[in-house]
């Protein structure tokens, strides 16, 4: 009970405890303690060393205990560390027991040892029990254990690619035998070679080239080969040549056209073509070109001439109509100059084989003007015609 002036008496007699802020338990009542524990939140009676003992209402002996309000911020050293709770900084270890070792450290990590020895496979960690915030790694270069293990399994590996790899070129190298095999065979075989555009090309290298195709799978067949056989002949300029599923085969030639002729140093003549190509050598003399007259290099069927002879004959393919029939034939003098005689008698001078084209425009011009069988010579190698009448 409490009097007019705060003290705690205790028993009927209204005798005081003391000055202290003792308290019997028993006389205190239910909503004065539910108060205290409201305000001093997780808190709980505990006995002074002094406790003395104090007599109920009954008679009976009690201890007393003081209210002292418990600090949470406050431990015991002897109350167990809850499993939730991680403590920072340093404790006095005086009274604490060593505990006991890990066995899954093994025999290096023993009670009271200065040093705890924790090794992995990838080195050695090394606590020092004097000095927790120090940790030592120590690296022994020991191999990993399963670093040969994987090595073996990549070689491995490798090995069965690579077979792989040889086993799949062998198959395509046996395919490509067994279809070039079949491809090949007669079942695929030209049987008919047709030739076309051949008027002069020698008998001899149309037969050749058709022994070369004739027999020949389709597929396999060399045209390139036959090609270049053709094209050895002088007369011919082009050949294609393609093939016809199942067996049949067409040669397409392209000769030279014979444009102009002159008589060599061994009086046989050379007929030229309009790119100067000596396309056949005669013993006679033909009739159907225009003859280039002066001697001229003996040059073998298929060789170029001097590209005089090329200008001869591009001029002469170049003639309008209404001049190449009054046309007789060309000459070329010692100097390189060319001159074209017409069947009327009348000389054309063009001087030296350039400009032609101009110089044949000239002269075009001056013959619908007048009538050249009225004139003796026309020379255009300067660029300007100039006339000698008859």
């Amino acid at each position: 009970m409490l009097d007019a002036g705060g003290d705690v008496v205790a028993g009927r007699d209204d005798t005081p405890i003391g000055e202290s802020d003792e308290v019997a338990v028993t006389d205190v009542s239910k909503e004065v303690l539910e108060e205290l524990s409201i305000l001093f939140g997780d808190s709980a009676p505990v006995a002074t060393e002094d406790d003395s003992l104090v007599e109920p209402h009954d008679g009976s002996t009690t201890n007393v205990v003081s209210f002292v309000p418990k600090d949470p911020s406050t431990r015991d050293i002897s109350d167990p560390i809850p499993d939730n709770v991680i403590v920072i900084g340093e404790e006095d270890l005086s009274d604490r027991t060593p505990a006991p070792p890990d066995p899954l450290l093994g025999p290096l990590a023993r009670a009271g040892d200065d040093v705890v020895e924790i090794t992995d496979d990838g080195g050695t960690v090394v606590i020092d029990a004097d000095s927790m915030d120090r940790v030592v790694i120590v690296d022994d270069d020991r191999p990993d254990s399963t670093f040969e293990e994987r090595q073996r399994r990549h070689k491995r590996r490798e090995r069965l690619r690579r077979v792989k790899w040889v086993k799949l070129a062998g198959v395509v190298v046996v395919a490509s035998v067994v279809v070039a095999g079949v491809l090949a065979s007669p079942l695929f075989a030209i049987r008919r070679v047709t030739f076309e555009g051949v008027v002069y090309t020698s008998k001899e290298t149309v037969a050749k080239v058709t022994d070369s195709i004739e027999g020949s799978s389709i597929f396999t067949v060399d045209t390139a080969k036959a090609r270049e056989q053709l094209l050895d002949d002088p007369w011919v300029a082009e050949v294609r040549i393609t093939t016809d599923f199942p067996g049949k085969a067409l040669v397409e030639v392209a000769e030279r056209v014979p444009v102009v002729w002159y008589v060599a140093d061994d009086q046989k003549a050379r007929v030229v073509d309009d790119r100067g190509h000596v396309v056949a050598v005669l013993t006679g003399w033909p009739t159907k070109y225009l003859r280039v007259i002066g001697t001229g290099p003996a040059l073998e069927a298929g060789a170029i001439a001097d590209d005089v002879y090329r200008a001869a004959a591009q001029l002469v393919l170049a003639l309008p109509d209404e001049i190449r029939t009054k046309v007789k034939a060309l000459e070329l003098t010692g100097g390189g100059e060319l001159s074209m005689i017409l069947k009327s008698g009348t000389i054309v001078r063009f001087g030296p084989p350039t400009n032609l084209q101009d110089k044949l425009i000239a002269i075009v011009v001056l013959f619908r003007r007048q009538d050249p069988a009225t004139l003796a010579v026309v020379d255009v190698s300067t660029g300007d015609p100039t006339v000698q009448l008859r």
